[in-house]
Formats: structure tokens, sequence, C-alpha cells
């Protein structure tokens, strides 16, 4: 009786895989023929985009119009944004800080020093990485606690916390 060495490699193979891996000399299987947690997993990384454009309804809440470029690193990001369960976020791309609602890929406005517009209801802060910077592939960037806060931004919330009144029993 011969063993099939190739039998026997596929046996040892684990059922489950880091993601954006597949079985050894084999190609990646189209999406169509994924299952809903690899669909998930290639999401939650950003190998999967959904395509969708982010559009500003109100230029005059920008300091500076967004280039084609900047909205294309936005979409990108509002797909992480979206896979990890994010509604509204703050959007850390080039030194600015934008409001966008995720679902419906709208910038709501900038973040300025403006005392009307100092607190902002969030779910969530995502940075946008640079056109030259490597996209991360490992889990969502904005998860709590798990990155840097620009100092304008950071002086912002500070600003926000300081200035509201205290409670009074």
């Amino acid at each position: 009786m011969s063993i099939d060495a190739a039998s026997l490699l596929r046996k040892l193979e684990p059922p489950v895989r880091p993601v954006g891996t597949h079985p050894v000399g084999a190609p990646p299987r189209p999406l169509e023929q994924q299952g809903f947690d690899e669909l998930l997993a290639l999401v939650s990384t950003g190998d999967v985009r959904s395509d969708r454009g982010v559009r500003v309804p109100d230029e005059t809440l920008l300091r500076e119009p967004l280039t084609e470029e900047q909205l294309e690193r936005l979409a990108a990001a509002a797909d992480l944004a979206e896979s990890s369960g994010a509604q509204r976020a703050v959007m850390l791309i080039d030194g600015r800080g934008l409001v966008m609602d995720i679902a419906s890929r709208h910038v709501d406005g900038e973040l300025s020093t403006d005392p009307a517009s100092r607190l902002v209801d969030l779910d969530a802060a995502v940075y946008v990485a640079g056109a030259d910077e490597e996209q991360s592939t490992g889990p969502a960037p904005f998860l709590p606690g798990s990155g840097f806060v620009p100092p304008a931004i950071a002086r912002q919330l500070e600003e926000a916390v300081y200035a509201t009144p205290p409670l009074h029993d």
C-alpha cells in the first residue's frame, strides 16, 4: 500500500488558519466561494473593500477641500471602521480631524477650536495612513487605547473636559 505524501500533509493542516493565508500550494479561493467567517476576516484586515465613496455634503464645514486621493484613503479607512462596528468616527488624516458618519460615508465637519464644535459624539477614532505609509494588516487601528492621539486633538479633548462645568450633588 502506497501512501500519498500530499494527502498526509493535508491531514496536518489546521482547520483554522491565520487571516490572509490559504492552504500551501493552493490559490486563494474567489470571494463568491468563501464562507462568512473568511469574508469577515478579510474585511476586518482591509483586504476587501466596498468601493463606496466618501462625500462631503457641505464643503463650508471644512477648512480646505479634500483631494480625490484623500477621499479614496478615507473610503478605505471607513470600510475598516464599519467592519469593526463603528458608526461615527473622527478620521485623522494628514494632520486634520474629520468627523464622519460611517454608514452614510458623509464627512460632517472638521475638528476645530471653535467652542461650539468642541464636543462631538463619536464612537471611534481612525488614523488614515498616508499614501506613502503602509496600511496596517493587523486588527482595526482605532480600537480604544490602541493608538497615539495627535497633540492638537489631545488639546481639544482636554479643553472640552475642563470646559464642562462640574456636576453638583
